[in-house]
This record gives C-alpha cells, structure tokens and sequence, in this order.
C-alpha cells in the first residue's frame, strides 16, 4: 500500500488529451471573467493592471496544478515544496483584492479536479453578487454625493433666497466651510449636498448664479470613497 502511495512512476492522471484542452480553455475564460469583474468593480487609487493580468494566470496555473497532482499524494507533496521555495514580497494594497485571488484559485482548484460546472456556477453567482454589492456602494458611510462651492458678497447675498434654492433642488445639504475674503465683503461657502434629482445639477446652478451675489460656483463629484 504505501509502495502504491509514494510511487511516482504510477499514473497521475487519466485524462486525455481533448480533456486537458477543454479544462485549459474552461479556466481561461473563468479566469478571465473574474479579471474582468475586478476591473469592472475596482474602485479606489490601488488599481493594479499587473493584479488584473496575474487573476487570468492563477486561475489557469492552479487548474494545470490539479491536473497533474491527480490523486498521488507524493506528487502533491512535492509540488507543495517547490511551492515553498516562492517568495511573494508584492503588499496587497486593497483587502478585496485577497478575495479576488481566492476566488481565482477555488475555480482553478474546481476545473482542475473536473468540477467544471462548480467552477462556472460560482464564478457566476459570485460575480453577480460582486455587481451587485458595488452598485449599491455597500459599506459606504457617505451620506452625500457631492462638493458644492460658491462665493457670496454679503452686500446683495440672501441666506433665504439660497435656502429656497437648497430646498427645491437637494435631498441633503451640510455647510463645511465658511472662509471670509476682503475684509468680510465675500464669503467662500463649502457644502456637502446630495440631489433629490442628479438630471437638475445645471438647472441647480443656473438658479445659483441668478439669485444676485453668487459667483465661481463650483460642483465636484464625491459618489466615491477615496481609498488608498
């Protein structure tokens, strides 16, 4: 029995070569989906595009791993020692990204192994749940969707006319920044806003710039987190 176990000229693998073809080309196309997932969904200043390139060949290689293990365990062994002999000194910037590579090595593992339809179904539905949790921004604690800046001379500014504005164009709105130029005869205002209507952004600026005293209005995008 053990000579049957730690015999490495005992045939690793029935699989014929149209089969080898096919897992190869399964886990090409897995792999790829999930690279293209992550470009797709990656938000943030971490985007690697060698981290997208890599997803496509852990995918492929882990697959060609688990065909040539088959089930001798010596030769599982030895493909854990050369294994060891890699060093991984690239810092995984953004946590999701270890999800990504988790999910490419369990397709390869299942195509490997001739589990093809547990790799495409969890491909597929793991993928639809990635489309799905980024769409709504989950975990996000934004409230608001963007900056507002705008300058006033207190002369001929009015608070309840700007309010009315606010009122009729957003859902939220919260001062930031008040900075005070020529001698208090300006004032440079800073709002986080979200609209009930993001189709009325140039309407909405339009009824700023002619409510009387407003100038260098200024909208700037905050839909999304900055992460580094």
């Amino acid at each position: 029995m053990l000579e049957n176990l730690f015999n490495l000229s005992v045939s690793t693998s029935s699989l014929s070569l149209p089969m080898v073809v096919t897992n190869l080309v399964l886990a090409f196309i897995l792999s790829l989906t999930i690279a293209l997932v992550y470009r797709n969904t990656h938000r943030g200043l971490s985007y690697s595009q060698s981290f997208t390139f890599t997803l496509v060949l852990i995918g492929l290689l882990i697959s060609v791993i688990m065909m040539v293990i088959g089930n001798s365990l010596a030769i599982a062994f030895g493909a854990f020692g050369a294994f060891s002999l890699i060093r991984f000194r690239t810092a995984i910037k953004d946590t999701k990204d270890i999800a990504f590579i988790l999910l490419a090595v369990v397709v390869g593992l299942a195509v490997g192994t001739g589990n093809s339809a547990i790799a495409i179904i969890t491909t597929i539905f793991v993928s639809l749940i990635i489309y799905g949790l980024t769409r709504v921004n989950f975990g996000s604690i934004r409230k608001y969707d963007y900056i507002l800046n705008f300058s006033a001379d207190t002369g001929q500014f009015s608070n309840d006319k700007i309010r009315d504005i606010f009122g009729e164009f957003l859902k939220y709105d919260n001062l930031l920044n008040v900075v005070s130029k020529e001698n208090g005869r300006v004032l440079d205002y800073s709002f986080n806003i979200k609209f009930i209507n993001t189709h009325n952004i140039d309407k909405f600026i339009n009824k700023l710039n002619q409510s009387g005293g407003i100038s260098h209005v200024d909208i700037i995008s905050a839909k999304n987190d900055i992460e580094y």
